[in-house]
């Protein structure tokens, strides 16, 4: 089921379009959300075990579809923006900050994959209100480059996509290859 941006979608039912929930378990969460008051993912956890991944993993695809997919290369950069954080934190949350919205708010790009975890990092890190959208992670990636260059990654990683693209085991460009790369990544940037 897709649905077009600013088109409001339930948690609830993307846990059901996931196969996390059925239909009267989301019924029966609605309905206890009316008398105790508390969020619809708290009380699925609580009443039906559904994990905290399935959850997130929801709520960052009702962000995505309510606010679209932002392409870079139609923003112009704010480069006092871009000192808010440092080349380490945008690279291991996967955030560009763009600059300022007319309300004030911090506009900030982020992949879908790091959603989560670059609002925790905003919440607790910038001291200004953000505004998220997602970007997709390959043109996130090249802003990144550009601006917030990591010589030494950028370099392990051209290194390990031609060894990963010349074995005779492995097709240019799959899902799996593209994972080693965003693992070796990750393990570089956590001991950064």
């Amino acid at each position: 089921m897709s649905t077009s941006p600013n088109q409001p979608i339930r948690i609830g039912q993307l846990l059901i379009e996931n196969r996390v929930l059925s239909e009267q378990q989301a019924f029966e969460i609605a309905e206890a959300q009316k008398r105790l008051h508390l969020p619809f993912g708290v009380l699925a956890e609580r009443m039906f075990d559904v994990t905290i991944e399935s959850i997130e993993s929801a709520w960052i695809e009702q962000y995505h579809r309510f606010t679209g997919t932002l392409n870079l290369a139609e923003r112009q950069i704010d480069t006092s923006a871009l000192r808010l954080i440092s080349r380490r934190q945008a690279w291991q949350f996967e955030v560009l900050p763009l600059g300022f919205e007319p309300t004030g708010e911090l506009l900030v790009a982020a992949s879908r994959e790091r959603l989560a975890r670059a609002v925790t990092f905003a919440t607790n890190r910038i001291d200004h209100a953000v505004f998220f959208r997602v970007a997709e992670s390959h043109q996130l990636r090249d802003f990144l480059r550009d601006h917030y260059p990591m010589p030494e990654v950028s370099q392990h990683i051209l290194d390990r996509a031609r060894a990963l693209t010349s074995s005779p085991f492995s097709g240019a460009g799959n899902d799996e290859d593209d994972a080693m790369i965003d693992a070796d990544v990750d393990r570089f940037l956590e001991s950064a």
